[in-house]
């Protein structure tokens, strides 16, 4: 009989970099805000000697009055540290076929310009629902994503 494997169960992102677009707000249809930024990020690496840099890009999603900020204070090129999670969802086009995305779900954002006006991250720092909530929040569905 094998024996079970068992890992601990972490899915956490650190990511930084800048937009690629200014941010999209939108709403849910009960009125809870939320943002989708695009995020490029670099990677160093070494081959034949020589240094070279491969960018990547992800989206990512900020949900509540986060979301409103980043769609306030941050612009295409904005520089941003973001903390969350990965999440991975699909949904059928207008073809027929299965989209796949994988997205960053934010917990912190991290304004990396510095300006009088713009929040400190950790005023509005976006935590989930847990089971000892007094006030829990609505689940909210792939369907109630606006994007």
């Amino acid at each position: 009989m094998a024996k079970e494997l068992r890992l601990p169960r972490i899915n956490s992102v650190i990511i930084s970099g800048r937009l690629t677009r200014d941010v999209d707000l939108r709403y849910t249809p009960n009125g809870t805000p939320v943002a989708k930024l695009s995020l490029a990020f670099d990677r160093n690496y070494q081959k034949d000697g020589e240094w070279l840099q491969e960018t990547s890009y992800i989206d990512v999603v900020v949900w509540n009055k986060r979301g409103e900020q980043c769609a306030e204070f941050l612009h295409k090129g904005s520089p941003v540290l973001i903390e969350g999670r990965l999440q991975t969802r699909s949904y059928e086009n207008n073809e027929g076929r299965r989209i796949k995305i994988t997205e960053v779900i934010a917990n912190r954002t991290h304004f990396l310009e510095r300006a009088e006006t713009i929040p400190e991250s950790d005023e509005f720092e976006e935590k989930e629902p847990t089971a000892t909530s007094e006030k829990p929040e609505a689940t909210v569905t792939d369907d109630d994503v606006p994007f």
